[in-house]
Order: structure tokens, then sequence, then C-alpha cells
């Protein structure tokens, strides 16, 4: 009996702006083609922040908040680090045994990625399978918004993406979970609690995300600083860039952590399980698009001379907006929370 994962089938990819939500959904639908991805994937709000030593903001990998939703909903989602070639042997080991499997790969290294190609040492999403040496090659499924991709790429290509360089590169699998999921109306009212903590106060060691924003808001100068003085090109990687650039990358993952987590809210909502209503889905879509916001006017404002009147405008709209995601979050946390039937 062939116990391995089926291959994801032409109509698996679920193209969306975040590479890491897009794999990780294909990779779902290749164990079952009928899940919707938002109800594993969205729901949670985890900001994966925490202060570092010197009072700044530090960020975890999102397999982190990942493994943990993908364990509620019935499936276990794991990691192996790539740290040599003897690790990207083993990923391919498990392809040739006929799974598929997520690679957080350096995209410096991966041709059809141009944008990014040859320019900077940064980690980017895609779905392998189908490995055959006969051609060399495998299958490189690249779901993201910003250049879809399905095809067959060389294996030398992928291994040089994946072990030519330490930025942190990995591979994911997907297993069955090792125990069976909470009732739906059980995981349902866990899930809005939880969630309801990591918008407002934190859980699981990070930082909630109304605390996350005004943590920013709070130190608005020091971060323009370092944003202004990120490195550019293909300066060093995601390890050692420094903490300027780190908390451009965090906004947009966090921006996309909200965007999926609305969707979440607004299934939810037309299940009925709980009586949720379609604000909590408005206000975290409404905070999701001001974090998106605050990241677009940093980068901006990282380019031009900070003591511009311009330069001005732009942190006065970023505070505003800092703000007004900040409160969005809060309410949403106590609706969250009521009608979970717990207490914020």
């Amino acid at each position: 009996m062939n116990d391995a994962t089926p291959l994801v089938d032409d109509a698996s990819p679920l193209v969306d702006p975040s590479c890491y939500h897009a794999a990780v959904a294909a990779l779902l639908r290749s164990a079952d083609p009928a899940v919707d991805p938002a109800l594993v994937l969205g729901s949670g709000a985890s900001t994966c922040a925490t202060w570092d030593t010197d009072g700044l903001l530090a960020f975890a990998e999102p397999f982190v908040p990942f493994s943990a939703m993908a364990e509620r909903r019935g499936h276990r989602l794991v990691e192996h680090p790539v740290r040599d070639r003897e690790g990207w042997l083993q990923a391919l080991r498990h392809l040739e045994r006929g799974h598929t499997a997520v690679a957080a790969a350096d995209g410096f290294h991966l041709s059809h990625f141009w944008p990014n190609r040859g320019r900077s040492h940064a980690l980017h999403a895609v779905v392998v399978s189908d490995p055959d040496p006969v051609t060399g090659t495998l299958r490189l499924l690249d779901p993201g918004l910003e250049l879809f991709h399905d095809g067959r790429v060389p294996l030398a290509e992928m291994e040089a993406a994946m072990c030519a360089e330490q930025a942190g590169q990995s591979w994911m699998e997907l297993l069955p979970g090792t125990a069976a999921p909470l009732p739906h109306g059980e995981l349902i009212r866990y899930e809005l609690t939880l969630a309801s903590r990591e918008l407002a106060g934190g859980e699981g060691g990070f930082l909630g995300g109304a605390e996350f924003l005004e943590g920013i808001r709070s130190q608005l100068a020091v971060y323009v600083e370092l944003v202004a003085e990120r490195p550019r090109g293909a300066t060093g990687n995601e390890l050692n860039w420094g903490a300027g650039q780190n908390l451009l990358l965090g906004l947009w993952w966090y921006h996309n952590v909200l965007r999926w987590f609305a969707r979440y809210l607004g299934a939810l909502a037309d299940d009925g399980t709980v009586p949720l209503g379609p604000e909590p889905a408005a206000s975290a879509d409404r905070a999701c698009r001001d974090v998106l916001v605050v990241r677009n006017l940093l980068m901006r404002l990282g380019v031009m001379p900070l003591d511009s009147p311009r330069a001005r405008t732009f942190r006065g709209q970023i505070d505003a907006r800092l703000g007004t995601a900040r409160d969005a979050l809060a309410a949403t946390s106590a609706r969250l929370a009521t009608a979970a039937g717990a207490h914020a």
C-alpha cells in the first residue's frame, strides 16, 4: 500500500500574497482537497513578536503558530531545519517516497523568482514534489501572488536554494495529528478565547497584537531611524538584517495573519456556531489594512530626509494608523471573548 501524501494537483493552489500561507495551504490540500485552509491557518492572530535584550522587537519564525493551528484541526506540521547538504538530501528522500513538502528556500537562487534572484538572500516558501532523476528536475509550485509558478526546475537549482548559503532554510511535512480534534463547538470557543488573548495581551510568550502596535507607536522615532538604516540589495540575509528590516518583515507577516484571521472570523459568522456576527471580521480587516499602510509608509519614510516636512507628515500618518489599528484589535479581542463566553 502506498502511504505517500498525494501530490498537489492542478486545482489545489490557493494563490495568496503570503507565500507561507499559500504554500502551507497547498500542502493541506494535498492531504485533503476539500479543506478550507482559512479554518486552519486563519484560526489564530499571533504576532510572533517579543522584546529582545535591547528593548527592540524581534520575531519568531511563522512555523510556531502554524504548527499549533494545524494541530488543533487534526494535522501535524513538522519542520526540519536545513543546515547542510545532508539536510536537503533528507528532504529529497522524502519527496522520492511520493510526498509533497513545503520548502522555505533562499530566493536568491530560484530562477522563476526573478524579482529577487541574485539580489538578496531572503526566504521564500514554495511547494516541492515529484523529483525525477532521469531529467534531474522536480516540480516546484509557487502559489504566492507576487509571482505564481508551476513547473519543473533543476534539482541543482533547488539544492543551491536550500543549502548554498545559510539563511534559515527548512522544509515542512504534513502528518496526521496525534489527537482527535475537539468537537466543533468546543473547538470554536477555544480558538476564539485563544485569539482574544493573542489580540490583546499576548499568548505563548508573544506580544498581543494591540501591545505590539502600541510598542511601535511608543518608540516610533527609534524605528524610523532603524528602518532608514536597513541594508539594501544582497547585504547579509534574514538572520542578520537587523531590527529595522525585521520590523518591516514582522509588519508584513502580521498584516497577512490578520487578513487570514478576518477570513476565518467571516466563515465563523456564517457558520453560526457562536453568536459572532460580522463586526469582528470587519474590525480585524480594518486593522489588517492599517498595518499594511504603516509598513508601506515606513518603507517610504526610510528613503527620504527624516527632517523634511514630508517626513513629518508620514510620521503623523504612521502614528495615527498604529493607534486606530491598536484600538480595532482591542475591540475585536473583547468581542471574541464575549462570543466565546470567556472573560477578556
